[in-house]
């Protein structure tokens, strides 16, 4: 998944979704429904870092997939989760984090992009910097969690999508 492109897009979207759904089409929250789930994943993610729980749960929605990539791709995408500031976390109506462990840590990811915005952890870094340390730190923790349900797939990050200005290889940092 292209992190950066994609991550500058999640940012650069509140408004595309209210042009994709129109007024009246926004999607029903599925938080209540999930409720249980997001809480046992916000205490996973306090477990493996130290970000804390907020009080009140964010909204999710559920849509499909195809829906999903029109609001955060300009190209064809496979995006099947994304989180939009001030807006939620949207994820692919193909996926069970109920039931399914990497789908469940697929949505624990982010969660953890809803943990970072506005906080301040990785104020002082350009919005580069900041946008790559944030994309790193989100795979790093949904790799610890699978880690912790001892599955082993990893899902890796493509750091080639952040640029930052610099000329060197990703692998030479």
């Amino acid at each position: 998944m292209p992190g950066y492109r994609l991550f500058l897009a999640l940012l650069s979207c509140t408004l595309c979704v209210c042009f994709a759904f129109g007024q009246d089409a926004t999607p029903e929250s599925a938080t209540e429904d999930l409720a249980p789930l997001l809480r046992s994943l916000f205490a996973a993610i306090e477990t493996l870092s130290d970000y804390r729980a907020p009080a009140t749960l964010p909204p999710v929605f559920e849509l499909s997939q195809s829906r999903i990539e029109a609001l955060v791709c300009d190209q064809p995408c496979n995006v099947t989760a994304a989180y939009l500031p001030k807006r939620g976390i949207y994820l692919s109506d193909n996926l069970d984090p109920a039931r399914d462990p990497v789908d469940r840590a697929a949505l624990l990811h982010e969660l953890v992009h809803y943990l970072q915005h506005g906080h301040p952890k990785f104020a002082g870094l350009s919005q580069c910097e900041r946008d790559r340390a944030e994309e790193q730190e989100a795979y790093d923790l949904q790799n610890a969690y699978l880690a912790t349900l001892h599955i082993d797939k990893r899902v890796v990050f493509f750091d080639g999508d952040f640029d930052c200005g610099k000329s060197e290889p990703a692998s030479a940092r």
